[in-house]
C-alpha cells in the first residue's frame, strides 16, 4: 500500500542537507563533594542555669553577649521538633555543613526546652552536645536564643567560615 500511495513521487532536486555531526559524549560527571567535618576543638563554656554559650579560642565575650541579646540574626533556621536525637543529630550535621558551604555567619535551631517531655530536653542535650564534642569545629560561638527566637528552647550557632 504504500508503494502505491508514493507511486509517481520524484526526489526533489537541490535540497539543503545537513550534514549529520557525530553526537558528542556527554560531559564528565561532576565530582561528589564529600562533607568532611571538621576536627572537633575545645570550646570555652559558659553556663548559668539553662542560659548556656560556649566560644572557640579566640572569640570574645562580647561576640557572645550580641548574640544572646539577638543582635546578629539567623540567616538560617533548622526546627528539630519531632526528632529523635538520632535523626536530629544527623539533620545537625548536615545543617551545619550547608550553612558552611553557603557561607551563612549565623543560625538558629531549635530543639525545643522538653515542656512536653516533663521538663526533660533530651533533644536539647543532644543538640548543645554534638555542638560542644562532634561538630564543634563548624562552631564560632553559641549561645541560647533570645526570648524572641525561643529563650532556652533554641540555640544561635555562629558557624565558622
Amino acid at each position: 500500500m504504500f508503494m502505491d500511495a508514493i507511486a509517481g513521487t520524484v526526489p526533489m532536486t537541490g535540497r539543503d542537507r545537513v550534514a549529520a555531526r557525530p553526537i558528542a559524549p556527554p560531559p564528565p560527571a561532576r565530582p561528589v563533594v564529600r562533607d568532611v567535618v571538621p576536627s572537633p576543638q575545645a570550646l570555652a563554656l559558659d553556663a548559668g542555669g539553662e542560659q548556656i554559650a560556649a566560644r572557640a579560642p579566640g572569640v570574645n565575650r562580647a561576640q557572645i553577649a550580641e548574640l544572646r541579646r539577638g543582635r546578629v540574626r539567623p540567616e538560617a533556621t533548622l526546627d528539630l521538633h519531632g526528632f529523635t536525637t538520632d535523626e536530629g543529630d544527623a539533620a545537625l550535621r548536615r545543617f551545619l555543613a550547608e550553612a558552611q558551604r553557603h557561607r551563612r555567619r549565623c543560625v538558629l535551631v531549635i530543639h525545643g526546652r522538653g515542656v512536653h517531655a516533663g521538663g526533660v530536653s533530651v533533644l536539647r542535650d543532644s543538640v548543645i552536645g554534638a555542638l560542644t564534642g562532634s561538630l564543634s569545629g563548624y562552631v564560632h560561638c553559641l549561645s541560647a536564643a533570645a526570648p524572641a527566637d525561643g529563650g532556652t528552647g533554641a540555640t544561635y550557632v555562629m558557624v565558622k567560615s
